[in-house]
């Protein structure tokens, strides 16, 4: 063999006395490949310098396998930690993952899903914008046979839909249950954006805890924002100026606008700061280190919520679920506790 002929597969299968088959998958790490296998076939790739023919191995196999993945912001802790369950499971299973963030636009989001779309990935997971209510640049995907999972935020203007979901009705319920049994009768709610579908699960957690224990509700211990900082303030200004109904507890929709609150009450010496205890949704690992840590967290499993998205999407690929056959997968929350003032 010349210097400047390729190395192919089947010549490595050749010289390792194995089927292309075997080759092949023993390079891409399949699960079902020993370790010696792997070991013997990827060392001798490496001494001959072989470099396997992506796109002719795709098209033999009419797949890119590449998983798209469509979120709003990296930056969230969520969604990181939702990534890393997605990209393990799918590299044992010989996928690669191109990530997109919308930054929480609808029109970042449509930019993003074409992009996919041309890159030919074989499936796409999707968290959608907090403006998205038509479905028309994710059912393109469908169109033609790409299978698409929505995950951790629930598409609730699309029926016809495979979603994998944190179970934050359940995960409020359980944080403003905790609450109550702790005394707390005036628990505010400080909620993310108003007419967003995917916030209505948290408050509907919060409204059937209260009344299954038989706390009353009052609108003025609600407030909303859109995680612009300024909105976070007046919403956390709105729950804490009425002086008869001031609230004693809160639970937030997610951690860091929990936080705004802790430091804004803080800092204008609310007279019962010491006293007031809040949730919210995250679990940070940096919040042991808080000098005023909130009392609880809501765990929401984000690896496990990515790596059922995952499964319940390369099932889809693998034509093992039939498309029309709807899954609504469900992930359940827990409850953190990280200091008792008490």
């Amino acid at each position: 063999m010349t210097n400047n002929t390729p190395v192919t597969l089947k010549f490595l299968a050749e010289k390792l006395k194995m089927s292309v088959s075997t080759v092949s998958k023993a390079l891409n790490n399949y699960p079902t490949i020993n370790a010696y296998t792997k070991q013997r076939v990827q060392e001798m790739a490496r001494d001959l310098h072989f470099t396997p023919n992506k796109s002719a191995i795709n098209l033999k196999e009419k797949r890119s396998r590449i998983i798209g993945v469509i979120l709003p912001n990296l930056l969230d802790h969520f969604f990181t930690r939702s990534i890393y369950g997605i990209e393990q499971f799918a590299m044992q299973n010989g996928y690669n993952v191109i990530i997109s963030q919308s930054h929480d636009e609808l029109e970042k989001e449509i930019q993003s899903a074409n992009m996919l779309l041309r890159s030919r990935v074989d499936g796409l997971i999707v968290a959608i914008s907090k403006h998205t209510q038509d479905f028309a640049h994710l059912n393109q995907f469908e169109n033609i046979g790409i299978p698409v999972v929505y995950y951790t935020r629930n598409p609730s203007f699309n029926l016809n839909c495979h979603k994998v979901l944190c179970n934050t009705f359940q995960g409020c319920y359980q944080a403003t249950k905790f609450l109550i049994n702790r005394g707390h009768h005036k628990i505010a709610y400080l909620g993310g954006p108003k007419m967003t579908n995917f916030t209505h699960d948290r408050f509907n957690g919060y409204i059937n805890a209260l009344k299954d224990n038989e706390v009353p509700f009052f609108s003025g211990l609600v407030a909303y924002t859109n995680f612009d900082k300024e909105n976070t303030i007046s919403a956390i200004k709105k729950l804490f100026t009425d002086p008869d109904q001031m609230p004693t507890a809160l639970v937030a929709f997610k951690e860091p606008i929990l936080f705004d609150a802790i430091k804004y009450l803080k800092s204008i010496n609310h007279p019962n700061f010491d006293k007031i205890e809040s949730i919210g949704f995250g679990n940070n690992a940096f919040i042991n280190y808080l000098d005023s840590p909130p009392l609880a967290s809501i765990e929401e499993n984000p690896e496990s919520v990515g790596e059922n998205a995952i499964t319940l999407l390369l099932k889809l690929i693998k034509k093992e679920i039939d498309p029309e056959n709807y899954q609504k997968v469900m992930v359940d929350c827990k409850l953190v506790v990280h200091s008792d003032k008490r």
